[in-house]
């Protein structure tokens, strides 16, 4: 079975959907069962739980939805749609977004800190001196070889002497070799080093296969990609304070429910045509209804189809910050410290209940499509032809609870006013560290002991969002009161007059019934307004008070600020030091993500399946949930989501790397690897150079070309030509000159 590149599956033939005579009717799909009374109060128990929960939360969440109503349009709901508004939030939201997010993460894996060598002190050292005792060793076990294999061909010859000399007078030994103690201690350090080379260099491939497989997965999310859903996070934690990231894995052979985001195939399309044709099976759809038609148009396209895809893998969920609720008891999002229990809610039709969890609801409360119960909504409803519809049960969308319970180790599915399970309930669909797959990113957490979810920036910047909407519609205003307006005597115009004077347009000429010996400045003369004073409407100080609340400056947003240069770049310091710090916390999240997902993937999948995406050199062991955790894990690198400055790295880099390449201990081959990784990320290293193969400079002093008629220029002979000079008189050995000046010419 393919994983996440998608596996055939024949055709499914939904008209013969007919259940197997030996199969229990308690297993019909579809049929609600009655629950037993220990299974009753348990539900009842778990929503009223939740509800509780909820209402502890509900103002919370009242402010996030007040916050995204802010971030969207740049007003308060009391504000006029017809006022003034500058959408400030909503700008500083997108930049913010922007500056925190503008790739995906890359995901590095890093061993476990543990100490691999039993022996070895993990210096050099110590490492030359066991490697210079094994090579004495062995020069010491050559010689004595060496001794009994002359001993030997001297007993061929004179076997009566041989005998005497073995092992007698001086004469070497009868025994094997046997290594000196020192030499028995070298060669086990060097065992153990070899033994925990082989364990890292394991690990670290079990690490490669593990990043390519996790790279594979933030490609495949559907229908949204990995990008567009983190982009969104960002942007939603800023707008509300929180946000969340649900992590499952989906499977082949069942459909994961109560998720928004899965991956692109057949399943959906294939529960509802299941669907459909359950109810037309039991007679609740007729020839001439609507869904009939739509039945016969599915099944007649998929029986067209070859082959239906389906896929696995794992998915990132992205649930509304005001769809989690934690327990009330949670001290801290990050990580749900003091949490018992976790609920994500959601909102499903009937139809879609039955798909995803094969139970038919006769009973349950119904909800609107805004989120509120139908005995809680204001109104008449009205159906498509207009007229008057009394709401029933078939009306409504249900309300599912997902209930993740830590002290008990299950997840609960359940429905607002539905007394049994949805599902039975189980342990979670995939293993992390902390029960939980739900992970809780917040950039502007603060110490309270009364409030769980921390202020948002739209939220923090909501009385400046709403002083320069009335500054600037005071301005209006005023600028309107500023028009000009004329005043006259009573009786001194016409009636007429009076309308044509007020309807005229620049450059036009009337004539009025009046005396021509009237002086019109006397008659018509302008009514004296108070002036504009554009003090009274500066909007300087909002975005001062912005400045020190979230960190936004007036340059930033597109204004044109007074400050002096010396004190945009204090404040644009100051800007940054705030984005370092949601970049660490975005960084730490993320990494944080990466674990738990490696954890999953480590788990969910097999060695087959990995090598199939990754390739035949991936290495994949079969480890338990221990070793999962204890053994290897991902992070994210520090800054690689945000805009790169390969400037500063290349910068930083090129004065490091002398200091570097004067090191002897240093690889050439390393050194070229993380220069092309700070030049170009994508750049492969294996593509141009073989490791262990000499270097081009090397190869170049070895064939080195020389012109012709300069074979006795040394300085035309490339890197050997200094061999080649002339030399100077040679010393000569003592004794072979005949002495005194002797035997001269």
């Amino acid at each position: 079975m393919s994983l996440l590149d998608g596996d055939a599956v024949a055709p499914i033939n939904l008209t013969n959907n007919v259940p197997d005579d030996n199969e229990p009717e308690a297993d019909a799909r579809g049929e609600e069962k009655t629950p037993a009374e220990s299974e009753r109060a348990l539900v009842n128990k778990i929503i009223r739980k939740i509800k509780s929960d909820k209402l502890k939360h509900a103002p919370a969440f009242k402010r996030m939805r007040h916050a995204m109503f802010v971030a969207m349009w740049g007003r308060d709901e009391n504000w006029s749609e017809d006022n003034y508004k500058a959408n400030i939030a909503g700008r500083h939201v997108k930049q913010k977004t922007a500056t925190l997010y503008a790739k995906n993460p890359k995901a590095t894996a890093r061993r476990a800190e543990r100490l691999e060598f039993a022996l070895w002190d993990e210096t050099p050292d110590t490492l030359a001196q066991a490697v210079q005792v094994m090579q004495q060793s062995a020069i010491a076990e050559q010689m004595h070889a060496q001794a009994q294999q002359q001993l030997v061909a001297a007993a061929v010859q004179d076997p009566l002497g041989a005998a005497v000399m073995m092992g007698h007078n001086g004469g070497p030994p009868l025994e094997p070799y046997q290594p000196p103690p020192e030499a028995m201690a070298a060669s086990a350090l060097l065992e153990d080093f070899q033994q925990g080379l082989e364990r890292r260099k394991q690990l670290d491939k079990i690490g490669k296969t593990l990043e390519i497989l996790y790279a594979k997965a933030l490609k495949e999310q559907k229908p949204v990609d990995f990008k567009t859903g983190a982009k969104q996070l960002v942007r939603r934690t800023c707008t509300t304070g929180v946000g969340y990231v649900e992590l499952g894995f989906q499977r082949e052979y069942g459909p994961r429910p109560g998720i928004v985001e899965r991956l692109a195939d057949a399943r959906a399309r294939l529960g509802h045509l299941r669907t459909l044709a359950e109810r037309a099976a039991e007679g609740e759809i007729e020839s001439a209804d609507a869904e009939m038609a739509e039945l016969e148009a599915s099944v007649a396209a998929l029986q067209s189809e070859p082959e239906i895809v389906m896929r696995e893998g794992l998915i990132f969920d992205y649930p509304r910050s005001t769809k989690v609720i934690p327990d009330q008891l949670c001290k801290t999002l990050t990580g749900f410290i003091g949490a018992r229990h976790l609920t994500l809610e959601y909102d499903y039709t009937v139809d879609e209940v039955r798909e995803l969890f094969d139970v038919d609801l006769k009973k349950f409360a119904p909800y609107t499509a805004d989120g509120k119960a139908y005995r809680e909504a204001v109104g008449v409803v009205f159906d498509e032809d207009g007229g008057d519809m009394t709401p029933g049960p078939s009306d409504g969308l249900v309300r599912v609870w997902k209930h993740y319970d830590k002290p008990s180790g299950l997840v609960y599915f359940v429905a607002d006013g539905h007394d049994a399970f949805l599902r039975e309930p189980a342990a979670p669909d995939v293993y992390v560290e902390d029960f939980w797959p739900v992970f809780a990113l917040t950039f502007n957490a603060v110490e309270s002991e009364d409030e769980l979810f921390p202020p948002s920036d739209v939220h923090l910047l909501s009385d400046m969002q709403n002083e320069h909407n009335r500054s600037r519609q005071g301005k209006r205003e005023h600028r309107e009161a500023r028009r000009p307006r004329w005043v006259f005597p009573n009786g001194v115009f016409e009636e007429e007059d009076v309308k044509k004077i007020s309807k005229m347009k620049p450059y036009d000429a009337i004539g009025l019934n009046m005396d021509p010996g009237t002086d019109i400045s006397k008659v018509l003369q302008a009514m004296p307004v108070p002036g504009v004073d554009p003090n009274l409407y500066d909007t300087g100080e909002s975005f001062g008070d912005a400045q020190l609340v979230v960190g936004a400056q007036e340059a930033q947003l597109g204004g044109v600020s007074s400050s002096s240069a010396t004190e945009a770049a204090i404040a644009a310091g100051s800007t940054s030091t705030a984005d370092s710090s949601s970049v660490d916390d975005l960084d730490g999240f993320m990494s944080t993500l990466a674990r738990a997902a490696g954890q999953i993937l480590l788990r969910e999948m097999s060695e087959e399946q990995v090598k199939q995406i990754v390739g035949p050199g991936a290495v994949w062991p079969q480890m338990s949930l221990a070793d999962i955790a204890g053994e290897i894990y991902l992070e994210i690198e520090a800054g690689s989501m945000g805009k790169p400055n390969q400037a500063i790295e290349i910068k930083n880099w090129r004065e490091i790397l002398p200091l570097l390449i004067q090191m002897g201990s240093i690889k050439p081959y390393w050194l070229a690897k993380e220069t092309l990784r700070r030049l170009d990320d994508r750049m492969d290293l294996t593509e141009a150079l073989v490791e262990g193969m000499p270097s081009i400079a090397a190869l170049n002093q070895n064939a080195q070309p020389s012109a012709a008629g300069a074979v006795n220029d040394p300085s035309a002979q490339g890197a050997a030509g200094a061999s080649n000079a002339p030399k100077g008189p040679s010393e000569v050995q003592p004794g072979s000159e005949a002495p005194m000046g002797n035997n001269r010419v």
